[in-house]
């Protein structure tokens, strides 16, 4: 008679026995399902379950290649055989509900990264200090491991410096949780990096660029309002006529394209928001108005911040891929983010304007409007920023090239009130 919990499949014997109100299955390995073998297996279980009654049950040490034991083990025990890529794994689980689906990817990737480097199968309590910094190291100098993209040696210190970052929290995470003591990446100071400044459009440039005989009409629009608005270029893409008011000269900006190519409303609540739009912008949208305004409505799915939540969306976008564009362009019926990029490069060899990153659109809107002396604050409300300390700090940019016109303007100014010192007594 076979002993209780213990169960013959073919020649192979499993256990059975509840812990922590699971039933718990395990095949014992190597163990022929012989008489004698099947009355030692009982005995085994009966050990097991006096050990779970008086608490002093080791499910990870009992059977340390265990699925189960790794779910269910205690922390002091899963900690001794947790790798380095199940302590990612873990992370990246318990943060899913709190990014979303395209930053959420983006740190899969870079984990897959540092795990590689940190070595998969090394146990993560035996990473320390000096692992960390050949861990910098390798990311500095070594060869990118990008499976979507062509490779390269080294990175930028701002990549290194957000790669060193996440492992940093990663630990971090297996110290509160008990897995570990120390986090060995949180003494490692950050690669030094130069500051890159923004690096507007001067506006001889910018009228090059929509006089151009090779721009077409969308294009002069597109850049004009990407100029004159700060929009950012996922706004751009998802941008419709149901979100423009020309009469009152507004746009609502209510959803955005991820690099993924799904719709969610913008980051954070000052991303929603209505724009004012400048004369220049009101007259691109006009022109454009002509061209796409007519078209049929699209349906779409908005993702919001709350996970799980989503809403539906009629669109008529304001720029489309002409039916002959590429296949990197066209994205549907509404451009792509890299497929904006794309034109923007074209745009920039056909004229024979110096390249700059297409974002350099929304940095230029901001540089613009500072030196014309607009309200800081105002423009941080326009581009979707909480308050003006992004604007100051990140396109507080003074463009040399406007140096006559300050001066101009500071002695007009300064010509209808008397400046003269005081004469000290």
């Amino acid at each position: 008679m076979t002993p209780e919990g213990i169960e013959v499949r073919g020649t192979s014997i499993r256990i059975w026995f509840l812990y922590k109100g699971k039933r718990c299955k395990e095949t014992l390995k190597g163990w022929q399902a012989t008489p004698a073998n099947i009355r030692k297996a009982g005995r085994l279980r009966a050990v097991i379950v006096s050990e779970i009654s008086d608490g002093t049950f080791d499910y990870l040490a009992r059977f340390p290649n265990s699925k189960k034991a790794r779910e269910l083990g205690n922390v002091a025990s899963v900690s001794k055989s947790m790798t380095v890529e199940e302590l990612f794994e873990k992370w990246l689980n318990a943060k899913a509900a709190d990014y979303s689906i395209t930053t959420l990817r983006n740190k899969r990737s870079v984990a897959k990264t540092c795990i590689q480097i940190l070595e998969p199968e090394k146990l993560a309590v035996n990473v320390n200090y000096e692992d960390g910094l050949l861990l910098r190291s390798q990311l500095i100098s070594g060869q990118t491991l990008y499976s979507h993209r062509s490779n390269k040696k080294g990175r930028s210190a701002g990549t290194v410096n957000s790669y060193m970052s996440l492992c940093a929290e990663v630990w971090r995470f297996a110290c509160l949780s008990g897995y570990i003591d120390s986090n060995p990446f949180e003494t490692i100071k950050p690669v030094r990096s130069d500051d890159t400044e923004p690096d507007p459009l001067e506006y001889d440039e910018f009228l090059s660029l929509i006089n151009h005989p090779s721009i077409t009409e969308q294009e002069r629009n597109l850049w004009t309002v990407a100029v004159y608005t700060g929009l950012r270029h996922g706004e751009i893409c998802a941008l419709s006529w149901e979100d423009i008011d020309l009469n009152e000269g507004v746009i609502r900006v209510s959803r955005n394209l991820s690099v993924a190519g799904y719709f969610k409303v913008p980051k954070t609540k000052a991303g929603e928001r209505t724009i004012n739009l400048l004369g220049p912008a009101i007259d691109a949208l006009t022109r454009q108005k002509a061209l796409t305004y007519v078209m049929p409505e699209e349906s779409v799915t908005v993702l919001l911040r709350e996970p799980g939540k989503k809403r539906q969306d009629s669109c008529r976008w304001v720029f489309k891929p002409t039916r002959n564009a590429a296949p990197k362009i066209n994205a549907g019926s509404h451009y792509s983010k890299n497929g904006l990029a794309i034109v923007w490069d074209s745009c920039m060899r056909r004229t024979g304007i110096r390249r700059r990153t297409p974002y350099q659109t929304r940095h230029t809107y901001a540089c613009w409007m500072l030196t014309e002396d607009a309200n800081p604050s105002w423009i941080a409300r326009q581009m979707g920023h909480k308050d003006a300390r992004m604007v100051m700090t990140t396109y507080g940019k003074f463009m040399p090239s406007q140096s006559g016109v300050q001066v101009e303007k500071l002695n007009k100014r300064f010509a209808s009130v008397s400046h003269t010192c005081p004469i000290g007594k």
